[in-house]
């Protein structure tokens, strides 16, 4: 914890950082609480070879023709997978009036990470002077000169018990064609990002009866920045988001098509450790993989899910061989698939007290 002037950020003004909305969570046996920081600086400039590379393969594999290539929504999708990064620049932030110089320097990929910690005293205190209100926390971003950028990160901070939904984003509440390599691609990169109907209303009735919102998905981060102004556009209530690390360099374009289940379930296992008290909500969709994953997290930590929602896509149905299999153990009742989110209860009260998933086989 330092003064402004004794920052040691090395983040330049004309830097473009991007810093990822999180949680935090109590420690210390409740006398503070703990903030994980993650996010990414990017350098001013434009590096031409891998912009023609991902144009390349994005022409092979989706067929694209050169005039869908020059559009600025293109343009603006694939502008994170080739700026820049630089290793070893340091992170700080301003948390009311104390500045806060993260751990860990940015790796090659420009991704950085850090922890803030704070004790019950001071969130009190940024309570009281209006940088955490409704149990979110502004945290904002310096640069070199000691300026305030313009980036604001928001950390939620929950308590130890309540309701939390764990919801993935392609095909359960954005329209993106997983099951499709040429429509995935195509909505990845050349359409408007769309909600999926009716989502975010309900998930915006459950957030008014306290529920916290988790985004989770295998999506690249390279793609946030869309995304969240998707959520924004159409009212999804806000909530951390939780991506998959990808670099144009460590990878060909088919690894993003296909490694797209990766770490997903090691960050939901993560949210039930950190918060063992709290109750979950899953929903997620058939096309993937998401009932199996579901199904294996319920049973490992059967008195934490209360309920686990499946959005059904016609590519790839929940049929009754595979259901029986990925939810074996589970009560049936708190399983329920659906096409349409009015067919899911309005009401967490009911599912917050139903039982344990788990029953003896």
């Amino acid at each position: 914890m330092l003064k402004r002037s004794e920052s040691r950020t090395d983040v330049e003004a004309t830097d473009q950082v991007v810093v990822y909305p999180t949680i935090g969570h109590r420690a210390d046996g409740g006398a503070s609480w703990r903030i994980d920081i993650y996010g990414t600086v990017y350098e001013a400039g434009s590096e031409s070879r891998q912009k023609r590379m991902l144009i390349n393969l994005l022409q092979r594999a989706a067929k694209l023709q050169p005039a869908e290539v020059e559009r600025e929504l293109f343009e603006s999708r694939i502008r994170e997978f080739i700026a820049p990064t630089h290793r070893g620049k340091r992170v700080a932030l301003r948390v009311g009036d104390r500045v806060y110089d993260l751990q860990h320097r940015t790796k090659r990929n420009g991704r950085f990470s850090g922890t803030v910690k704070l004790s019950s005293s001071e969130v009190e205190e940024l309570r009281a002077s209006g940088d955490l209100s409704e149990s979110l926390l502004k945290l904002h971003v310096l640069s070199r000169d000691g300026a305030e950028s313009n980036v604001i990160v928001q950390a939620h901070l929950l308590d130890d018990e309540g309701m939390s939904v764990v919801s993935d984003i392609d095909d359960t509440i954005k329209v993106t064609h997983v099951h499709s390599r040429r429509l995935l691609l195509e909505s990845t990169f050349l359409r408007e990002f769309e909600a999926v109907a009716g989502m975010s209303d309900l998930y915006r009735q459950w957030a008014n009866q306290g529920a916290a919102f988790h985004y989770v998905s295998s999506s690249p981060w390279q793609l946030y920045t869309p995304l969240a102004e998707m959520c924004d556009a159409s009212e999804f209530p806000c909530g951390s988001f939780h991506l998959r690390s990808f670099r144009l360099r460590d990878h060909m374009l088919r690894r993003l098509l296909l490694i797209r289940r990766k770490g997903k379930a090691k960050v939901i296992h993560t949210l039930l450790k950190t918060f063992p008290r709290r109750r979950f909500v899953f929903v997620g969709d058939s096309g993937e993989m998401d009932p199996e994953m579901y199904g294996r997290l319920a049973r490992k930590r059967p008195g934490q899910v209360a309920a686990i929602y499946i959005r059904l896509l016609d590519q790839r149905p929940l049929q009754d061989d595979r259901r029986a299999k990925v939810f074996r153990g589970l009560i049936e009742t708190t399983i329920q698939p659906f096409r349409c989110p009015s067919e899911l209860p309005s009401e967490l009260s009911a599912v917050a007290s139903a039982p344990s998933l788990l029953v003896s086989s």
